[in-house]
């Protein structure tokens, strides 16, 4: 089995490596892309350095267009750019992420314990179905799952083991180095058959045996539960009126350059420009390339890092993510520092992460941060406790989104397809802008 470092870069650097050494068989990703095999050499397996913003969706699919024609790699760029859809259509709706952590609570502590007895046996690859115990234990064991593995493991756990799809998203969550609030949640969502209302995702021995390498598939136990005429859609029940539209717009949060006079410009906040004071730059795991963004020109006295152990332990995180994650900060701390010349601090206390803004903000006598706004999820949902904690000392945070974000994300009001049009025009067009590798929508 492959280690979690040789199957996930952790650093930019090895993030690019592993895209310059795929961009030669990128026009083959579409064909190949479905197989299982081992290594996952057909695919980037880059999404956890995608997810935390090593690299970002827009330089990928830049470099992508740059180097091979449209046609040809077509459908790498729409699968790069699902992820950002999902994330914009989570942040239109984010009661669906409300919602599912309630039931994941609930479901812990309310329901029967023989269920929860054999969610835990399914989850330590203890189900029965040799190729799906596999699965299970690939991902305990490395934080990684093909796409297609997950979908075959999602539909087994809902359709064929008949357990609550909350749990299962849980258990991806906890475990996977990519996970992300909106890709996992409204995939598990998908798969249940609650995103797309009456299309449901079941596993069928067929298709695992038309994609799945034979080795996957060596010892064929329980494989006749998932046989054709066998599997059939569980209904799963409705989240509640909530979940249906129609969905307001997303509301603006502004980039840089219009967040505040000067910060995005050269010199401003921290710099001696247009604005006064002292600022810091809180660097968090949802963008770890802040000085490629429109922050390069920020002037911070200090830029920060927060391990939040608290939360980590609240979610239940893996010992891999974990690792993965302190090494992804580790990496972006050094990066940020470099480029904007000041101090680089890593924290790691027994702190909550906004009693730790506040801490250092004062030793610092910072009169705030700026930071990249999080998206919905749990660094999101502590956004109201740091602005809480720093306005007690009559300090801010001064929140920033990138141009990418802002232009797709109110995209994703309705379903992929009509999303992807979109930007497919708009990219095999090369209506890119070529300084900013930023994808435009009108």
């Amino acid at each position: 089995m492959n280690s979690p470092e040789a199957l996930y870069p952790a650093t930019r650097d090895a993030a690019l490596a592993r895209w310059r050494a795929f961009l030669p068989r990128a026009s083959r990703y579409g064909a190949l892309r479905n197989r299982v095999v081992s290594g996952h050499p057909d695919v980037t397996r880059l999404s956890a350095a995608v997810r935390a913003r090593l690299v970002t969706t827009e330089e990928l699919v830049g470099s992508l267009l740059e180097t091979h024609r449209f046609e040809a790699v077509e459908k790498l760029a729409q699968e790069l750019v699902w992820r950002d859809y999902w994330k914009g259509w989570l942040e239109l709706r984010p009661e669906v992420w409300t919602a599912y952590r309630a039931e994941v609570d609930h479901l812990r502590q309310r329901a029967d314990p023989a269920v929860l007895e054999r969610a835990e046996a399914v989850m330590a690859g203890r189900g029965g179905i040799a190729v799906m115990d596999r699965f299970a234990r690939e991902l305990i064991e490395t934080g990684y799952l093909h796409n297609h593995a997950r979908m075959w493991w999602a539909g087994y756990w809902i359709h064929v083991e008949r357990l609550p799809w909350a749990l299962g998203a849980d258990f991806f969550y906890r475990h996977l180095l990519d996970a992300d609030p909106a890709s996992n949640t409204l995939g598990w969502r998908w798969v249940a058959g609650l995103q797309t209302r009456g299309k449901a995702y079941l596993p069928r021995r067929s298709n695992l045996e038309k994609h799945c390498a034979p080795e996957w598939l060596a010892d064929p136990t329980g494989l006749e539960r998932l046989d054709d005429s066998v599997v059939a859609a569980v209904p799963v029940p409705d989240d509640g009126p909530a979940l249906r539209g129609p969905w307001e717009s997303l509301p603006e949060h502004p980039d840089a350059s219009r967040l505040e006079p000067g910060l995005g410009g050269l010199g401003g906040v921290g710099g001696g420009g247009g604005r006064s004071g002292r600022w810091g730059l809180w660097l968090h795991g949802e963008d770890l390339s802040v000085e490629r963004s429109a922050l390069a020109g920020f002037h911070p006295e200090v830029v920060l890092s927060v391990f939040d152990a608290r939360r980590v332990a609240a979610f239940g995180m893996a010992a891999p993510r974990v690792a993965y994650l302190k090494t992804a900060l580790a990496d972006g701390l050094a990066r940020a520092g470099r480029h904007f010349t000041c101090p680089a601090e890593a924290c790691e206390t027994g702190e909550t992460l906004a009693e730790a803004l506040a801490r250092v903000a004062r030793e610092r006598r910072l009169d705030g941060w700026v930071a990249m706004r999080p998206s919905v999820g749990p660094l999101g949902e502590a956004i109201p406790a740091i602005e809480a904690a720093l306005a007690r000392d009559g300090r801010r945070v001064l929140w920033c989104r990138r141009r990418w974000d802002e232009q797709t994300w109110p995209q994703a009001s309705a379903g992929f397809f009509g999303f992807w049009e979109k930007a497919r025009r708009r990219l095999s067009a090369g209506a890119r802008d070529p300084r900013q590798s930023e994808l435009s929508f009108g």
